[in-house]
Formats: C-alpha cells, sequence, structure tokens
C-alpha cells in the first residue's frame, strides 16, 4: 500500500459506517472534503489572482448553520478519518509532521524500493491556500495522518535564535510588530555546485499565517491564529485568510521590486538580499504543515541599532558611540539617498543591523524594507532615521512623546538614540548633497530612472503596479532635478497627506542641528551611561509650542 492510500482507506471505512441517510449539513461536509480534492493541485503561481476556495467552505459551512440552527456543529467538526501514527510518510498523505524525513532516510527508503508519491497528487492533503495556513490546514492538522517523519520536503525549517552574541555581549533579538513569521531555513539538495555543498547555507523566511509566533522567552504572540488567520463559525473553523494572502503577495513582489532597483543602483550592499521560493517543509515548533511561498531574505550579520541602545549604551556608552561612529560613510549616504527613492515608510533602529567587524569599521545592514513606496502602515513622504524633518529621525532624537504631542520637557530623551549619528548630513561630504554629490553610480542611476518611461520600468524592475512605478521615476526626478535637500523639504512641506493613519496624519519636522558624535555622561545615579546631543547635559531642546505646533514653522528651543 501506497503511503498515501491509509488516509483515504480509513475514511472510506467510517463513511461506509455512517447513516444513510445524510444530513445537509453532512452533504456540504461531502462537497466540501470532494472540493478539497479538487483544488488541492490548482495553486496559482504568487502575485496571479486565483479563486478562493476557503471563502466558497466558509458561506457552505455558514449556510450549514443557518438551516439546522446550529444543533449540527459537532457534525461540522467531527472528522469521518481514523487518525493514525507512524514512523514515515509523504508529505502529501500526512496531515502533520513531526519533521521532514532526512535525505539519508529518503535514500534509504528508496533503496528498500519505496515508491515516492508524486508531488502533485491530486489526493495530497494540501496544507495551504495560496501556501497560507488557515482552516483547511488546521482540519488537516488534527485530523489527517500522524507522521513522524515526512519525504518530500523541499527545505528544513529551524527557530530563530533566541540569543545573539557580538563582541563578547549577548542580546535578545526583537520579536518585531509584523504578524509574520520568521524562521531559519534552508534548501535540501543532493548535489554539490561548483564544489560547494549548499546545504549548509541558511537564510530566513518570512512566511504568513503558518502558527504562533514566539518571542525569544518562549512567550506566545498570537498572530498567527484564531481571529487573526482563521475564525469560528459555531465549531467550526473556517478561513479567514484572503486579506493576508494579498497582502503578502504584494509584500514579496514589492520586496523582489526593491532588491532589483537596489542591484540597479549598485546599493545592494546596504540591505539583505530578497529573493521569493516555494517552500513544502514542516513548522518548526507546531508539526502543522506548510506549502507556501515564501520571502527569503539573507541572514544580517550583527544586531540592531535598538538593541545597542537597550543594552550597550546604558553600560558601555563609548563602545556604543564608537560602533556607529565606524559605520562606512558612503553607505550611509547611499542609505539616505535609497530611503528617500523607493519612500521607505519604516526605517528605525529596529530594523538597522549594526556588526563591529573590528576597532575600525563597523558593517550596516538594512532588514525589514515592506514599506515602501510611501505605503506603510500609513502613508508616508519617507520616514528614515538617516533623514531630518522625518518622524523616524525626530522620535530617535528627541523621544517618542515629544513627537506625538508633549508639550512639557516631561517626556523627553535623557539619552538620545545611537540612530541620531546616521543622520546622512554626519556622512555626505561638506554635510549637503545638492545635485552633484551622490557619488558617480548613485547619480547614473538617479539619471536613467529619471528618464525611464513607465513602461519600461515596470518591465525591468517587476513593478507590481503602475502607481509604485510612477512613484519611483518621479522621485529619481526630483532628486536629480532639485536636489536631496531641496526635494525632500519640499515632499515633507506638501505632503497633503490627512487622515492616512490610524488616527494620524503624515507630520514633518523642523531639521535640527545635526548631532554626528553625542557626547557621553552619566545618570544622576553615575549607574547608567547616557548620551547627549547638546553641549551641556542640562540643555534639552523641545519644539516650540510641541510637536504640532512645531510641524512646518516654529523651530526648537532650549528646555533647561
Amino acid at each position: 500500500m501506497r503511503p498515501g492510500s491509509s488516509a483515504l482507506s480509513s475514511s472510506s471505512s467510517s463513511s461506509s459506517s455512517s447513516s444513510s441517510s445524510l444530513s445537509l449539513s453532512s452533504r456540504v461536509l461531502l462537497l466540501l472534503l470532494f472540493s478539497n480534492v479538487l483544488f488541492s493541485c490548482c495553486s496559482s503561481p504568487i502575485g496571479f489572482p486565483s479563486t478562493s476556495f476557503p471563502v466558497a467552505a466558509a458561506a457552505a459551512v455558514s449556510a450549514s448553520d443557518e438551516y439546522d440552527g446550529g444543533e449540527n456543529d459537532a457534525t461540522t467538526t467531527t472528522t469521518t478519518t481514523t487518525t493514525t501514527t507512524k514512523k514515515f510518510g509523504t508529505f502529501g498523505s500526512c496531515g502533520t509532521c513531526t519533521k521532514c524525513a532526512s535525505l539519508e532516510e529518503e535514500e534509504e527508503e528508496e533503496e528498500e524500493g519505496r515508491e515516492e508519491e508524486d508531488q502533485s497528487s491530486s489526493f495530497s492533503h494540501a496544507s495551504s491556500d495560496e501556501g497560507h495556513d488557515n482552516a483547511k490546514a488546521k482540519r488537516l492538522a488534527e485530523s489527517g495522518e500522524k507522521c513522524e517523519s515526512c519525504f518530500g520536503c523541499t527545505h528544513i525549517l529551524k527557530e530563530m535564535v533566541k540569543t545573539v552574541t557580538m563582541q563578547n555581549k549577548t542580546y535578545e533579538p526583537e520579536a518585531g510588530a509584523s504578524p509574520a513569521t520568521l524562521v531559519k531555513v534552508k534548501r535540501r539538495e543532493r548535489k554539490e555546485r561548483n564544489g560547494v555543498n549548499r546545504n549548509d547555507d541558511w537564510h530566513i523566511a518570512k512566511m504568513w499565517c503558518v502558527g504562533h509566533k514566539m518571542k525569544p522567552n518562549g512567550d506566545i504572540i498570537d498572530r498567527g491564529g484564531e481571529g487573526v488567520c482563521f475564525r469560528k463559525v459555531g465549531n467550526a473553523i473556517v478561513d479567514a485568510t484572503q486579506a493576508h494572502h494579498k497582502r503578502a503577495v504584494k509584500t514579496m513582489r514589492n520586496s523582489v521590486t526593491m532588491q532589483k532597483i537596489l542591484d540597479f543602483c549598485d546599493a545592494a550592499d546596504i540591505s539583505i538580499r530578497h529573493w521569493t521560493e516555494r517552500v513544502k517543509s514542516v513548522h518548526p515548533t507546531n508539526t502543522r504543515k506548510i506549502e507556501t511561498n515564501a520571502l527569503f531574505m539573507s541572514v544580517a550579520p550583527g544586531i540592531s541599532i535598538t538593541q545597542l541602545d537597550g543594552r550597550l549604551v546604558g553600560s558601555d556608552p563609548v563602545s556604543a558611540r564608537n560602533a556607529l561612529a565606524n559605520v562606512n560613510h558612503e553607505s550611509v549616504v547611499k542609505a539616505a539617498v535609497m530611503d528617500a527613492l523607493l519612500g521607505q515608510c519604516d526605517r528605525h533602529g529596529e530594523n538597522i543591523f549594526i556588526d563591529v567587524v573590528n576597532e575600525t569599521y563597523s558593517k550596516m545592514t538594512f532588514i525589514d524594507n515592506d514599506q515602501m513606496f510611501g505605503h506603510g502602515w500609513r502613508r508616508c513622504v519617507t520616514e528614515s532615521v538617516f533623514i531630518p524633518g522625518s518622524e523616524k529621525f525626530s522620535i530617535a532624537r528627541f523621544s517618542n512623546s515629544h513627537v506625538n504631542g508633549d508639550k512639557s520637557a516631561n517626556g523627553l530623551k535623557t539619552s538620545v538614540s545611537l540612530s541620531v549619528m546616521l543622520d546622512y548630513r554626519c556622512h555626505a561630504r561638506n554635510g549637503f548633497l545638492g545635485k552633484n554629490s551622490y557619488g558617480d553610480k548613485l547619480d547614473t542611476c538617479l539619471s536613467e530612472l529619471a528618464s525611464m518611461r513607465v513602461e519600461e520600468a515596470m518591465k525591468k524592475f517587476e513593478f507590481m503596479d503602475q502607481a509604485n512605478a510612477k512613484f519611483v521615476l518621479e522621485r529619481a526626478k526630483g532628486l536629480k532635478e532639485l536636489g536631496f535637500e531641496r526635494a525632500m523639504l519640499h515632499w515633507q512641506r506638501n505632503a497633503g497627506l490627512k487622515d492616512v493613519g490610524i488616527g494620524k496624519n503624515f507630520r514633518s519636522f523642523p531639521w535640527p542641528n545635526t548631532c554626528c558624535y553625542p557626547s557621553v555622561s552619566q545618570s544622576e545615579g553615575g549607574n547608567k551611561g547616557l548620551l547627549s546631543c547638546e553641549s551641556e547635559t542640562n540643555q534639552r531642546l523641545k519644539c516650540k509650542g510641541g510637536a504640532n505646533d512645531c510641524m512646518f514653522s516654529g523651530g526648537w528651543e532650549v528646555v533647561a
């Protein structure tokens, strides 16, 4: 018997023992099971629209509940499949897998004559709609055949690291605010390429709705479960992931486009790399099968600036300051120009990694570039700690409470973020870029983009829609014709972005003086290091009249 046949035979056996008089809800369930078979082999490629079966499933279950007044809710969740457990099975035949079988195990089984099930079998227990964990996947996980090891995985997944060590200090990476799940991933390959075994190359995979997200301490952040990626109707699990699916496709497509633009502008060195792959594997913590189009990213060396702010500044502010002071000037200028060109909306300290390579050089790397082209959790001009006037920059300098309207000195930062040292003016020659100081490669890139037709850009960079292509081309034209400073001030002051966020509008602020090398001091108790942008530690700046009055006019005043 083939590995995938046991569940089918069990289902047939259970079905034959059921009542011959089927209720309407039971008929609907049988229809859904048959539909699952038909739809399991018809997943469309990333970016192409497809009919969402789970939406139909939701409607059918709701209709069933309405017909019988919910009396058959138990029937809705009671499966007719007899659950069994065995050592080996295929990815298609197993409801859950404890782990993916190793290549050695597969090869051993093949030598013994085991026939591998075709990966595109119409009887495959498909675990996803376009790869996203949903009601169907959860039902299979709870009722399908349990296997210790599954054949047919394309990748191996494992949990993200709980701690990172740099310069003999240990840090805990942030969990992040995204509903997506991050896991470490490597492709299962049997053969060497160019004499190098690529099986040891671990990357990061970003996937949506594939299970619980966990903090470094093990606490579960339930962003991949009920109410987010699936919902319940009575006792039935009903898919509700279509919005997440669309968002995931958009994120992956935009990330690939961004990577192509970075490559075109010779700026790929400032960011992790992005690409997509189809993944068939097992979730590293909940044995749930995953079959999805995932966003792949290279691993960023080092730790985030937020970690340096929270851990190193207090204990060793001089080393923390040196870590940022040794970042290459050209890379910071390049980062500011690319954030402006791409309309990055979420460039803060948590998304910038610093790797202290030696005493004189620190490498800077971007991560989490999802929010771009002027769109994120709200619309923006450019939100980046590299660019003055943006909200992210102002928060790093003056604190969140102040930027959000605190009119008094209370709540202002007692220690500035290390991010202020990445102000592009601290790294540009003479503190100014203008029209002609981008550098030869960036200047050539901006010139070519400024003269490019939308249709050409769509094809060359694989934009998802024309609006994003137009956005980038117009940004390039502005940076070339107006120069960096005039272009940014023009966009910040004339954005006209009202009612575009969760109770907030886009806001810009006056450009303060640079703070390229903060002064070091100690807290009143002398047990914590502080960084200050003012020559006197008892002088701080705030907006005249508070944040809202400071926008576009006003200016900064000293707080005693």
